[in-house]
Formats: C-alpha cells, sequence, structure tokens
C-alpha cells in the first residue's frame, strides 16, 4: 500500500472535530462571539506603534509622531504605559470592550497609585504638575487611540479598494452633539486622492465622532447619500489660522474647523512609515550579508505588508540547506537561527500539570519567545492529552461576567477574559504546534490578521467549494474552502466572518512541526510546492514582533 501523504495523514487525524470549542460556548455567547471579526489594518497601525515615549504634555508627541509612537500624557512608568498600550490594541481587535477597559484600566493605576491626582516634575520645565487619572480622562484615552487606529486601517483599506471606490464620503453622526464647524462637511464628496484628505481624515479633535465612507463610481452620479440626503461636491475653502505652541514656541497654521494636532492623516503616516522600512529593506539588500545580518538584529529592519515579510523569508531560506533533499537539515538550521537571532527557549506557562502541559510547552519552544510571552500574558493556558484525537483549542475572548462554558474534555467552566482550554493528541509535537498558533491567534490577532490578507490575495476570485467534493473524506456540507494552491485544500478552510483560519496554523505546523518521519513529509511538501508560504513564514518567525 502506498505510503501516504502529509495532507492524507491531516485528514486522517483532522476531519472529524471542530477546530474549537465554540460550538460548546452558551447560546447566550454565541452571538458577541461570532460577530467577532478583528480589523486587521487597525491592529497593525496599533502593533506599528511599537515605541513608548513618556510626555509631560500633549503637545510633546505632535500628529505623524503618533504613527509609531504611544504615549499617554504625565504617564511617567513605563510599565504602566505598555500595559494600557496593550490594553488598547486588545480593545482595537475586539478582544476588550470599553466598560472592560475602564474597568481594568481603573484597576492598575490604582493598585500602581496612579489613580486620582498625582504630582509629578515636568522634565522640560522644572515645574512641578498636576495630572487626573480618573473616569473621564481614561475614556478620552480610549477613545482617541482606538478611533484613530480605526481611522488608519480605513484609510489603508480606501487605497487598497480605490479602483472601485474612489471617492470618499464624509459623515457626522447628525445629532446635537456635532460641532458646528464639522457639520459643514457631512456629505462632503471627493476624490480619494484630493488634498482635503490630508489634512481633514477623521478624527478632527479631540472626541470627534466623524467618518469617511467610500464611494463607487456609480453612487456618486447618483448624486445622493443612502438616507436620500444630496452630496456635496464642492471642495471647501481649505481655509487655516494662526496657533501657537506654547510648549515649542512654534507658530503653526491650523486648518479652521479642526483641533491642533489633528490636522494630519494617521493612515498616511503609517504609509510613509512602511515606505521608510521598505528602503531599509533595499539598502541592506545591498549590503555585505553579515552587516545586513547584525542590522535586522539591532531592529533596523521592520517588515510591515505580507510582500515585506515573504521577501525577508526569501533571503533567509535561500541561505539555508535544501528543505526538498535535507528537509531534517534545513529545519535544524532554521531552528538553530532563529535561537540565535530571535530567541525560541522560552515555555508557554499552562496552568495544568501532565503530559499534555508538557508537550504543548515543547510545541511553545520553537516559536519566538516574544509571542509566547503575548499567549502567557493574554490569559491562564489549560492543557490535556488524550489518545488518537484531532486536538482542538478554545480561548474566551468575549468575557461575560457571571457566565459559564461548557467544553468538551474539561465540563463546565467559568468564564474567563483570555483563558485558554486545549486537547492534544498524546505524543504529537506537530499538533501541539498547530493547536498553539490558534492559541496565538486569539493572543496576536495582527499576526492572524497577515495571514488573513495572504488568503485574500491568493484566492481571489476564487469561489467556497465543500471539501467532501475536494478530498476523498466526509467532512461536512457546511465544511468550506478556498482550495488556493494550497498543499492541503483544507489550509484553504473558511469560518463565516471569522475567516480562514486553517492557514495561519497548518503553515506553522508544517514549518515548525517536525520531530517525525510525517512531520519530515509535511515540512518537504510545504517548502517545494508551496514556496511562497514558506517563506512567508519564515519571514514572520524572524521579522514579525507583538
Amino acid at each position: 500500500m502506498p505510503e501516504k501523504s502529509a495532507a492524507q495523514q491531516f485528514a486522517d487525524a483532522y476531519r472529524e472535530a471542530p477546530v474549537e470549542a465554540q460550538t460548546f460556548i452558551l447560546p447566550s455567547q454565541q452571538f458577541a462571539y461570532a460577530y467577532r471579526l478583528p480589523p486587521a489594518e487597525a491592529l497593525a497601525y496599533m502593533q506599528r506603534r511599537d515605541t513608548l515615549t513618556q510626555t509631560y504634555d500633549w503637545r510633546d508627541l505632535w500628529k505623524d509622531e503618533h504613527a509609531h509612537q504611544f504615549t499617554v500624557s504625565r504617564l511617567a512608568r513605563m510599565d504602566l504605559l505598555q500595559s494600557i498600550r496593550d490594553q488598547i490594541t486588545k480593545s482595537v481587535g475586539g478582544d476588550l470592550s470599553r466598560r472592560d477597559f475602564m474597568r481594568d484600566g481603573e484597576a492598575l493605576l490604582a493598585d500602581a497609585g496612579w489613580w486620582g491626582e498625582k504630582t509629578l516634575i515636568d522634565p522640560g520645565t522644572g515645574d512641578a504638575v498636576t495630572t487626573t487619572f480618573d473616569p473621564a480622562r481614561l475614556k478620552l484615552i480610549f477613545d482617541v487611540n482606538t478611533r484613530q487606529a480605526y481611522s488608519a486601517g480605513k484609510w489603508e483599506r480606501a487605497q487598497r479598494n480605490k479602483a472601485t471606490h474612489p471617492y470618499g464620503r464624509y459623515r457626522t453622526k447628525g445629532d446635537e452633539r456635532v460641532r458646528a464647524s464639522h457639520a459643514i462637511w457631512n456629505n462632503l464628496v471627493l476624490p480619494l486622492d484630493h488634498p482635503f484628505w490630508q489634512t481633514h481624515w477623521p478624527l478632527n479633535g479631540f472626541r470627534c465622532r466623524c467618518d469617511v465612507t467610500v464611494m463607487s463610481q456609480r453612487d456618486y452620479d447618483k448624486g445622493t447619500a443612502p438616507g436620500g440626503a444630496p452630496l456635496n461636491k464642492t471642495p471647501p475653502d481649505l481655509g487655516t489660522r494662526e496657533w501657537v505652541n506654547k510648549r515649542t514656541g512654534e507658530v503653526m497654521d491650523v486648518p479652521v474647523g479642526v483641533d491642533p494636532g489633528f490636522d494630519y492623516n494617521p493612515g498616511v503616516s503609517a504609509a510613509r512609515k512602511q515606505g521608510l522600512q521598505k528602503i531599509v529593506a533595499e539598502k541592506l539588500a545591498a549590503v555585505p550579508a553579515e552587516l545586513a545580518q547584525a542590522a535586522r538584529k539591532a531592529g533596523l529592519f521592520q517588515p510591515v505588508s505580507v510582500a515585506d515579510f515573504a521577501e525577508a523569508g526569501r533571503k533567509i531560506v535561500s541561505e539555508l540547506p535544501d528543505g526538498d533533499a535535507m528537509p531534517l537539515a534545513c529545519r535544524g538550521a532554521l531552528l538553530a537561527r532563529l535561537a540565535d537571532e530571535v530567541g525560541i527557549s522560552k515555555p508557554a506557562k499552562v496552568a495544568s500539570k501532565g503530559a499534555g502541559a508538557k508537550l504543548v510547552q515543547d510545541a511553545s519552544k520553537l516559536f519566538p519567545d516574544a509571542w509566547t510571552e503575548a499567549a502567557d500574558a493574554f490569559g491562564p493556558l489549560y492543557v490535556k492529552a488524550k489518545a488518537g484525537v484531532r486536538g482542538w483549542h478554545y480561548t474566551e475572548t468575549r468575557y461575560l461576567p457571571g457566565s459559564k462554558l461548557r467544553l468538551n474534555d474539561f465540563g463546565t467552566v467559568a468564564a474567563e477574559q483570555g483563558a485558554g482550554y486545549m486537547v492534544v493528541r498524546s505524543g504529537a509535537l506537530d499538533n501541539a504546534v498547530h493547536e498553539f498558533s490558534h492559541r496565538l491567534q486569539s493572543a496576536l490577532p495582527a499576526l492572524d490578521g497577515l495571514f488573513q490578507d495572504l488568503h485574500r490575495e491568493r484566492t481571489a476570485g476564487e469561489e467556497l467549494e465543500q471539501l467532501r467534493h475536494l478530498t476523498n473524506y466526509s467532512y461536512k456540507p457546511d465544511e468550506v474552502t478556498r482550495k488556493d494552491k494550497y498543499v492541503n485544500p483544507y489550509q484553504g478552510k473558511e469560518y463565516g466572518q471569522r475567516g480562514a483560519l486553517e492557514v495561519m496554523t497548518m503553515a506553522l505546523e508544517a514549518v515548525l512541526g517536525g520531530g517525525t518521519t510525517g512531520a519530515a513529509r509535511q515540512f518537504r511538501e510545504v517548502y517545494t510546492n508551496d514556496r511562497a508560504m514558506f517563506d512567508f513564514v519564515v519571514g514572520l518567525l524572524f521579522h514579525w514582533k507583538p
């Protein structure tokens, strides 16, 4: 009997149970879970704001600087600043509501002695300044940062779809709280290339609730908004007023109707940073390998897009042994280089004990330490091992106080924000890698967002097909995929609004799984038959940071 391929072995092990345990969530939680759809572009914007900056006045960090720096004025402790940033990033990804942010933020600041009034010395002036952290301040921090992230993400998406929707329509909330200077722009429609959007893409001030939606040429020609109101197609007079930044003494021209410091497009600023990173990548490609490697280790090269990571991975893979002829040698060299340049020695924290916990910890030590640490910080992880099962994973991301979950193999448990539950197949390292990758999807939605981007690019124009018709296995009728050129069509399986959740997990399983003859075969098949996926994964392992 011929030896089974890695794809056939995977189907044997994985065709029965659902990947996650969401089918066991109590009915009261199913609606919230079903509508969790992380906006990848907004999350990427928050992830790129990876520099924490202490400031003592809101004017210390100005416009474009927010695209790569994160600050809370007069919060002079870096650990608290990091925690606030992490909570906002979770909120942007849909994993933390504003109410939860307010609750957790107050507890965090109160425990550290920063809740209420706090007096500190401004190093820029030497003066004692008093700051207050209260519910109103937390609400403002949450609203400005999350809305700016969504605004940047919306601009990025608008640019990507400009060929079919070339216009932007300014929208206000239409209530009595809309400031008069913004109300005059309601239903203003201009080409996305118009300079108006460089300075007036919302937010246009503190507590601004304005938004922009894109329009097709056909809708533009109709001349009316969806509600029937006429469109305003006349570009406004972009008048300015003089404003003095008393912090620096600089005199600036600020557009009329826009608050100082908000007269920039966060999406354009983020794109500008990406462009600079691309220039750095091109420069590194032209220098000696030793110098380029040192620069990468120092963090000078920071890929952003799918193409960036794929190109970075392609360079690294070209320096490894041939994965087709020597898959085990190639994987060994890859792991050795990861250990040297990235760090992959940290085992995941597991709240339970036993063979399952040990297996998942072994699997986690194949991933970058920073990824594992992010998963640890997300919440406790409980693991069990069972012989002959396909394995499954579930992480609670929509905590509802007082609710409970019914989970196979765990019974009824109290819902706990960020808690993960996992069953792995006894002795199967590749299965543990797969399930731990699902855990990372929950803890690092921006990472999974890159895999979703890749899937959309690869499968554009493809129809959904039933897995049972593409394979010889008895998948359920609602198990559908866009098969693309994936080594196994299961990798393109889509879970409704939640996306194609197997792209990331199967890719990481193939590249990192190892340890058995079947896993080595799976490594070779992806290396040989889907090199683009292999290169992309390697680029992420070396360069993507939480």
